[in-house]
């Protein structure tokens, strides 16, 4: 907490707000939040640092886990999509190795410099639905941080649903494909084709 209290001027001077139960920066947009995860992993030789930019698309979460097999609540803290520093602006890690005061504080120092050159521009980018759901179809070897696969393609094929309509159709087969093909559980099948057939007759182009 100490470490992420260092960041908290910087980050409120763009918005950004602590919320210490997470803890997350948390930054309001129309279509749902901005959030910057801080992760210190304490080791006996040093420690590591990791930071994932994250957004919330607040509809498409609450219709996914209508869907999903998850835990009550979740739906209100959950993600549409994470990323690592190293996935975005290419000239940082995925994570810092902290060995003294003098190397957090140069950590500490690049990081926010990152977040000036690209990741508050990756994260506005981000923000527009449109531009995520488009992320989402390219993404290919910037594959996103996420628990699995099949939550990708839950939000995949609601972004496309919700927000680029003309792509629904095509998406929803290439979706449907892969579900079958890399989900395990006869479950996480029979829920994907229980969404598929609610996007296809409720939800309105």
């Amino acid at each position: 907490m100490d470490l992420i209290e260092r960041h908290q001027d910087f980050f409120w001077d763009f918005g950004f707000r602590l919320d210490r139960a997470v803890p997350v920066f948390k930054k309001p947009i129309q279509k749902g939040s901005q959030l910057i995860f801080i992760h210190y992993t304490p080791y006996p030789d040093g420690a590591y640092l990791e930071y994932n930019l994250g957004i919330r698309i607040d509809e498409v979460e609450y219709l996914i886990h209508q869907f999903l097999p998850t835990l009550q609540g979740y739906s209100d803290q959950s993600v549409t999509l994470v990323q690592t520093l190293d996935k975005i602006g290419k000239e940082l890690p995925k994570r810092f190795f902290i060995q003294h005061d003098g190397n957090l504080s140069k950590t500490l120092m690049s990081v926010e410099k990152f977040f000036v050159s690209h990741g508050f521009h990756w994260l506005d980018q981000m923000s527009d639905p449109v531009h995520l759901e488009k992320a989402f179809v390219d993404k290919n070897e910037k594959s996103f941080k996420t628990q699995n696969f099949i939550y990708n393609a839950f939000r995949g094929t609601a972004l496309s649903k919700l927000y680029r309509p003309e792509d629904y159709p095509s998406l929803r087969e290439t979706y449907l494909g892969l579900v079958q093909k890399k989900c395990t559980t006869p479950f996480n099948i029979a829920s994907y084709l229980k969404f598929l057939d609610y996007l296809d007759n409720q939800i309105n182009d």
